[in-house]
């Protein structure tokens, strides 16, 4: 009689995208058993806090091959679409080259449809299951680790994933703490409900200019799809520099019946040569010169600049560790915003949304700081003092609403979850050198204040930003995955394998 084969039990704590595919991941990959349990208060794992809106106007801004929770097969989700009839309920989701950029609502159903198929995994007798509660504190002891969670269960496992995704939007100065549950201002403007209270007649004031907010102005001016038209009230999207996402490539891939493509080869390339000049120390200034004459040359032969720059983009969590300290925080302070609006592109569908309702006079795009936000007594009126840029005279107006949309806030991220909370306090997690994240190695191992990696812990997502660069969407983070699986397996006491069944 064979002898049987000791499960190992794993804990994930978040079940957005980041712990979706991190657990689909590991049981298709694993040479033997094991017990996932993904720690998540909301009612589906899967969606999360990007993939759980609910309005028809909020997509994906990547086409389905780029969004497949396994990297390396670009096909995966575009066949569930293809399979669920994705398409012919959203025609609207196809754009002329072929590929379709659809509904964010759909891609979070595929998410908690992948865990669903994963939950018994029959190949080698692995589960997942989802624990709705919130992870809170960790106590590791030798090669064991106990999880404990705010409805007062215990969870012993053999390893933690940390999968907490980004942080719930919060107001970040000038906006006054007190002013966070003002009726007239949304601080999280993922909240479906939130935006249709907003009255057609009130005029907006958006903060913040990045994707949320184009999502945000698409929800108001499509809101009365009906006899009634468009918000009528008047949009304004402010941010410091006034910069918005750039629109998506002539062509993102070969077209409609072309392979698509898959995205472990463009991930998994090398750094290019154009940012490696012989006996030269890397520097941001040196790397800004490169990737803009490389932008130049693909320009010149005909391709669009979005070529030049993916050839970065596409291999950053393997450029930006080249970078010393300074260089990276200078980068964050100088750089990320405009490298942002260029790696963050808009929907097609979205940006055809905003600029028609920009070149009616409904929507307008401004460059400004803000200076202060008041509420005035007895309204629900808004009194705004912005500072344009470039100058220092200063312009008050007065608004019915504000949206918040600006970007994400780390420290916020860990004073607002009780399990990266008491891990920080507890030294196993360290903030890394950038000051955005977690410190963790290549393979995903987290780097306690002592300076050691720790096998038994790990960190995949945006909270590895600083250590990575860039593991903020789906792409990146699949792949990210996948790297780490070996060394994984590994620490578990396992044999790597790269096998994974169908």
């Amino acid at each position: 009689m064979a002898a049987r084969i000791s499960v190992r039990r794993i804990t994930i704590a978040g079940g957005g995208f980041s712990g979706a595919t991190a657990a689909v991941q590991l049981v298709r990959a694993s040479p033997v058993p094991l017990e996932i349990t993904i720690v998540e208060p909301r009612e589906t794992a899967g969606p999360g806090l990007a993939y759980s809106a609910t309005d028809p106007d909020h997509r994906l801004n990547g086409p389905t091959w780029s969004h497949s929770i396994l990297p390396e097969d670009g096909g995966h989700f575009t066949r569930w679409c293809d399979a669920h009839g994705v398409l012919q309920r959203d025609p609207e989701a196809l754009v002329p080259d072929g590929n379709a950029f659809v509904r964010r609502a759909d891609y979070g159903r595929y998410l908690a449809a992948e865990l669903a198929r994963h939950a018994r995994w029959p190949a080698n007798g692995s589960t997942i299951a989802h624990l709705r509660d919130r992870a809170s504190r960790v106590a590791f002891d030798g090669h064991a680790i106990s999880i404990a969670t705010e409805a007062g269960r215990t969870l012993d496992a053999a390893m933690l994933i940390v999968a907490t995704g980004n942080p719930l939007p919060r107001l970040q100065a000038p906006f006054a703490p007190s002013l966070a549950g003002h009726p007239s201002i949304i601080e999280n403007p993922l909240e479906p409900s939130r935006l249709g209270d907003i009255d057609p007649l009130a005029r907006v004031l958006v903060v913040g200019s990045g994707l949320t907010a184009l999502d945000i102005v698409s929800t108001l001016v499509r809101a009365g799809r009906g006899a009634f038209g468009s918000h009528r009230g008047g949009i304004v999207v402010t941010s410091r520099r006034g910069l918005r996402p750039r629109p998506q490539p002539p062509a993102v891939a070969s077209g409609e019946g072309a392979e698509p493509p898959r995205p472990l080869d463009r991930i998994m390339g090398d750094v290019p040569a154009f940012l490696l000049p012989p006996a030269a120390p890397p520097t941001l200034r040196a790397w800004v010169r490169a990737v803009r004459e490389r932008i130049r040359e693909v320009e010149a032969g005909g391709d669009s600049w979005h070529k030049g720059f993916d050839e970065l983009r596409d291999v950053v969590w393997r450029a930006w560790p080249l970078l010393p300290a300074d260089q990276k925080r200078r980068f964050l302070r100088m750089l990320r915003t405009w490298y942002d609006v260029h790696r963050f592109r808009a929907p097609p569908q979205n940006d055809a949304i905003v600029r028609a309702a920009e070149a009616r006079g409904a929507v307008e795009f401004r460059a400004a700081r803000l200076r202060s936000v008041e509420a005035v007594a007895g309204q629900h009126t808004l009194r705004v003092r912005f500072a344009p840029r470039g100058g220092d005279d200063e312009r008050v107006e007065c608004f019915d609403a504000i949206v918040n949309c600006t970007g994400l806030d780390a420290a916020a991220g860990v004073r607002a979850n009780p399990l990266l909370a008491s891990l920080v306090a507890d030294g196993a997690l360290s903030v890394d050198e950038t000051g955005i994240g977690f410190a963790v190695d290549a393979r995903c191992r987290a780097i306690g204040v002592d300076g050691r990696a720790n096998p038994a812990l790990r960190v995949v997502g945006p909270p590895t930003a600083g250590t990575f660069g860039d593991p903020l969407g789906a792409m990146f983070i699949a792949a990210q995955v996948y790297r780490m699986l070996p060394d994984v397996f590994d620490a578990l006491g396992q044999a790597p394998g790269r096998s994974p069944s169908r």
